[in-house]
């Protein structure tokens, strides 16, 4: 018990460290990019008093950042940026251990031994997740709202072609006109165009930032014009109607399965219902579930099932268009 109760001490102490580090790491950060933009414009160069806070406030988590890997940097940059997040991998990395120490400390605390142990590593694990989750809420919130600007935008583009513009005037015109995500990314190819990159390589930075099928083909229609030639605009136009049929049978779908959908949920819950009417009715039936190892063991396995019921009906119904 000592050692376990050390363990949840440990964990405690480095949550709070690994708070407060992520904390200080913002602020260095703040500083740092202060001092940039000061030593920038007045054209000295970085502040002095700046660059001595950075001298001497010199992160962990900074060090940290060089043990790992550039792949795994970029891949979390890249989740974080198309999450509409503002934070740094390595803050990210910090809150998810928080969260894992939290979720360990806590029913260890207050529950205590082998449950409490064997909740606190679940709970552990679940903290751990939580972000990254969050993470992945937020990009499929983003992609679904780029993939609903995408037909518009199309159509704009489409217009401003056949009026005469150019294809990077178009663009530009396109974004200006919609809201984010969708005009921030097309801004960002004009800029990448602008500044140097080829117009091939700004496309297939976009289709590569985005990790969108109706963009990829947005992208895809428009290297092969410029490869085979041909009228960009009534291209454009073709795959902004076949954007919006694809959204049309995409609801017809969504109507047909929502039925299904409620039957699976409702199905998943009835253990559960039928469990709190038993406890309410007759406890001294169901308490050997809660307090004896046997009980305790199939409740789990019916937990477990239980979720692996709901993930197959889930992905039963998840039908691509």
């Amino acid at each position: 018990m000592d050692t376990l109760a050390l363990a949840a001490a440990l964990s405690i102490a480095v949550t709070v460290l690994l708070v407060g580090l992520a904390i200080v790491a913002g602020g260095a950060a703040g500083s740092r990019l202060r001092g940039r933009l000061e030593g920038v414009l007045s054209g000295e160069g970085p502040a002095p008093e700046a660059a001595e806070a950075l001298r001497e406030t010199t992160s962990p988590l900074t060090m940290i950042r060089a043990f790992l890997s550039g792949e795994w940097l970029g891949k979390v940059e890249n989740d974080l940026r198309m999450a509409d997040s503002e934070l740094k991998p390595v803050d990210l990395l910090a809150i998810r251990v928080a969260l894992a120490g939290l979720g360990f400390a806590v029913p260890f605390l207050f529950i205590g031994g082998v449950i409490g142990f064997v909740g606190a590593v679940a709970a552990a694990g679940i903290g751990f997740q939580l972000p990254q989750m969050w993470i992945k809420q937020r990009k499929a919130a983003r992609a679904k709202k780029l993939e609903e600007q995408l037909p518009e935008a199309l159509t704009m583009i489409s217009n401003s072609l056949k009026a005469g513009f150019g294809l990077l005037q178009s663009l530009s015109l396109t974004a200006d006109q919609l809201s984010h995500p969708v005009s921030t990314e097309l801004a960002q190819t004009v800029h990448e165009t602008n500044i140097g990159s080829s117009m091939d390589e700004s496309f297939i930075a976009l289709s590569e930032r985005c990790g969108s099928y109706d963009l990829d083909l947005v992208v895809t229609a428009i290297l092969v014009q410029r490869t085979a030639g041909g009228n960009l605009g009534e291209i454009l136009e073709n795959v902004a109607k076949t954007m919006r049929e694809r959204v049309r049978i995409r609801g017809e779908i969504t109507t047909l399965t929502a039925q299904q959908m409620m039957t699976g949920f409702v199905i998943a819950l009835m253990p559960v219902g039928v469990g709190l009417l038993f406890l309410l009715v007759s406890p001294e039936y169901i308490t050997p579930l809660f307090t004896e190892s046997v009980g305790q063991m199939m409740l789990g396995v019916a937990v477990v099932l239980e979720t692996v019921g709901v993930m197959v009906i889930r992905r039963i119904l998840a039908i691509e268009v």
